[in-house]
């Protein structure tokens, strides 16, 4: 059985290296963050200490996402009626629908008669030697309106939270090795781009997806990542557990689920002119009364007996491996310091760009009826 000793491990880091002060507090960094979370799975491991039987779990109110590119498509693809997706910026995936009512645009029909038999207008004749007067007056205040608005334009930032490909990786061997040769489980293993904020602006990054399967995975919660003179590091995780540690049958409530990243927006069911033709009032139906009741009764059946937290804050610095260590949970992280030329020459969310901002409208569309 091997063990991996991260306490003693980070605590002769820290010994041996000075923490380094980083930029003013009020300044954003971008880091490439790595994230590893895995399970202790040595049964010995879960009774080596007395876990609070009614822990304090929560998500908080303001959080945010990462952006996973495959569920992103995914959702849109399998959405009937989807006229378009966009992401707020906290990473919830907002899906808009098309009205069941609207019939679909048919193209514009052309007369074949007609259109043999009407002349084509002659074009206008050009003398190539000559400039137009178009050319001559605009191009010269064309060209110096294009090059002040590259000079004013800011430097492209990629999109912040989106999950880089497995190949980015740089603890994969690790995670692999710790699955083959010791009591360990992988329940989280992801590397992402993003700006780092002080204290006060930095949101909770939610890593299960509970609020969208409407199932208790092994591992929920948040972590933080903030500046403030120093890289930190606050974790607000709990592992669900089958509570073979506790005694009898007892069990505890269940934890909440997640928030939902995804939302589903109806279209309107009528337009504004057909609001005005049928001014009708709204039908009182007496089930409206029992919506919050029947989600009560729907609620998902909590499978676990208990769940330990892993609350936790830590001091860290940049390009260095921190562990964080717990008798049933075990957490390694990076981050690495991102420069500018590296930010503008990334296009990892090419594939993305569609998703995530509503598509600019037709310049002239056709009456809804």
């Amino acid at each position: 059985m091997i063990r991996i000793p991260a306490r003693s491990l980070l605590t002769a880091l820290l010994a041996a290296l000075p923490l380094l002060p980083l930029h003013a507090q009020e300044e954003q960094r971008w880091f490439q963050v790595e994230l590893l979370v895995v399970a202790h799975t040595d049964p010995d491991a879960r009774g080596a200490e007395r876990w609070d039987p009614l822990p304090a779990l929560a998500y908080p109110e303001r959080l945010r996402f990462l952006l996973d590119p495959q569920r992103l498509q995914a959702n849109l693809d399998r959405t009937e009626r989807a006229a378009y997706s966009e992401v707020d910026p906290r990473g919830l995936q907002r899906i808009h629908l098309q009205p069941q009512w609207q019939p679909a645009a048919s193209p514009p029909t052309t007369d074949a008669s007609t259109a043999e038999s009407a002349p084509m207008p002659a074009p206008a004749a050009v003398d190539p030697t000559q400039p137009s007067a178009a050319a001559e007056g605009g191009a010269g205040i064309e060209q110096e309106t294009a090059t002040e608005s590259l000079a004013e334009a800011p430097p492209r930032l990629p999109t912040p939270f989106v999950q880089l490909p497995a190949s980015a990786r740089e603890f994969r061997g690790k995670a692999a090795y710790m699955e083959r040769n010791g009591p360990y489980r992988v329940l989280f293993h992801e590397v992402w781009w993003q700006p780092v904020a002080n204290q006060r602006d930095a949101l909770p990054l939610v890593l299960d997806r509970s609020g969208d399967s409407a199932s208790f995975p092994p591992l929920q919660g948040t972590i933080t990542l903030y500046l403030s003179r120093f890289l930190h590091l606050e974790t607000d995780l709990w592992l669900n557990t089958d509570g073979s540690y506790l005694p009898g049958s007892w069990r505890m409530p269940a934890p909440p689920l997640g928030p939902a990243s995804l939302e589903l927006v109806a279209a309107p069911l009528l337009t504004p002119e057909l609001e005005e033709v049928l001014d009708f009032g709204a039908v009182y139906d007496p089930a409206w009364d029992q919506a919050e009741e029947l989600a009560e009764d729907t609620a998902p059946a909590y499978p676990w007996r208990h769940a330990v937290p892993l609350q936790q804050q830590r001091r860290m610095r940049s390009n260095e491996v921190h562990y964080i260590d717990h008798p049933l949970l075990g957490l390694v992280i990076k981050l690495t310091p991102l420069d500018a030329e590296a930010l503008q020459a990334a296009d990892y969310d090419a594939a993305i760009l569609p998703l995530l901002e509503r598509p600019e409208p037709p310049a002239e569309s056709p009456a809804g009826f």
